[in-house]
């Protein structure tokens, strides 16, 4: 991790140094739908190897995002700077008659840092880009299990951790309503090609799944932008 945020601050410092015209600040509200094979393969062995009854609740939907840019805009047509953003999703075995109660929830959550290059395409009030991201999704995986047989209850769990590498291509929109905000609107997809998780505190306990947020990405925010000359 220190070395990305090493990186990072290396290509912030080398845009500031550029002939920057504007900095800019950008949130964005989304949405987004994860594939997440290989955690929904852990609720479906649990369910065909468990408990009669057990039935899968909940198996990871799309949820939202929230995500943060800073950057700097070149020549009208070129902006560029680094990104965070926070995803969460969960999946959950459940089972509860009047003798008892069974539960095996994970809840992921993972957050992004990186970089993004975007490229719009015209240069007036309304400009459609173009843009890539990429960088790295540090994961943290949360495994609660409970479990209650008449009045005697117990629990257990446990945490995996984790690193993702990520490229999100997407296309979309900017509409500046004055010369100081735009509001903005895009459509992508996330990649993430390789990724692996550890039982957190036994860095050499790898665990054979990995959290996998590869799917769809809509979002809509507002960008800022601040002169710098």
């Amino acid at each position: 991790m220190k070395r990305i945020i090493t990186t990072l601050a290396c290509i912030v410092l080398t845009i500031i140094g550029m002939k920057a015209q504007e900095f800019t600040l950008e949130y964005n509200i989304g949405y987004g739908l994860y594939k997440m094979y290989e955690m929904k393969d852990i609720l479906k062995t649990s369910v065909n190897n468990g408990l009669i009854g057990l039935k899968t609740t909940d198996n990871f939907p799309g949820n939202f995002t929230h995500n943060f840019r800073i950057g700097v805009q070149l020549r009208q047509r070129h902006q560029l700077g680094i990104i965070y953003t926070h995803q969460n999703t969960s999946g959950q075995n459940h089972l509860a008659d009047p003798t008892g109660e069974y539960r095996y929830t994970i809840k992921n959550t993972g957050n992004q840092l990186g970089a993004f290059y975007r490229f719009h395409i015209l240069k007036g009030k309304i400009s459609p880009y173009i843009e890539l991201a990429t960088g790295a999704i540090f994961n943290n995986c949360k495994l609660e299990e409970y479990t209650r047989i008449g009045s005697e209850a117990s629990e257990r769990n446990a945490t995996l951790v984790g690193t993702n590498f990520f490229f999100q291509p997407a296309i979309g929109i900017r509409y500046k309503i004055s010369t100081f905000a735009a509001l903005n609107a895009s459509v992508g997809y996330e990649w993430n090609p390789t990724g692996d998780l550890d039982l957190k505190g036994v860095t050499f306990m790898l665990i054979p799944y990995y959290a996998d947020w590869s799917g769809l990405r809509i979002s809509t925010g507002i960008v800022t932008y601040f002169k710098m000359k």
